[in-house]
């Protein structure tokens, strides 16, 4: 009898490790600032926040602790949030393509800038290419049928 080779889980490729919402309080307690500050240590991430219960803003960092302490007190964003969850992601070339999938999910008060992806990669562009070749073919046919 041949035993079938167990397939390797891909399950935490990406994301290292992640929060559920937590309080923006929790980033002024010395006990809890500090943890997290060594539990984001050396970790890109995704993270969000929330205003009342409302996705307020999605962004990605290198520094995510840095990045949160930033949004809370100096930045556009400082009052403006006050609950976060974070994603710890080991693959920081993803990062980017992440956040423009986010982005373009969800219309969010907070993000300015949406994400691009490549020329190659804008289906609505080669829809539109489509449609203006197709409208180029009626007109020819609609000049036929005039004569």
């Amino acid at each position: 009898m041949i035993k079938a080779k167990k397939r390797k889980s891909s399950k935490g490729a990406l994301i290292k490790g992640m929060t559920r919402r937590l309080p923006i309080a929790i980033l002024e307690n010395e006990v809890f600032r500090r943890r997290l500050r060594e539990i984001m240590r050396g970790y890109a991430g995704i993270y969000a926040m929330y205003k009342k219960n409302e996705l307020y803003y999605v962004g990605l960092t290198k520094n995510l602790f840095g990045r949160l302490k930033t949004h809370r007190l100096r930045d556009r964003h400082a009052g403006k949030w006050d609950e976060f969850i974070i994603f710890r992601i080991k693959k920081v070339n993803y990062l980017k393509d992440i956040e423009t999938l986010l982005t373009h999910l969800v219309e969010l008060k907070g993000n300015r800038v949406k994400g691009k992806v490549p020329l190659d990669g804008d289906i609505n562009k080669v829809l539109s290419d489509i449609l203006s070749d197709h409208k180029k073919e009626i007109r020819g046919i609609e000049k036929a049928l005039k004569r």
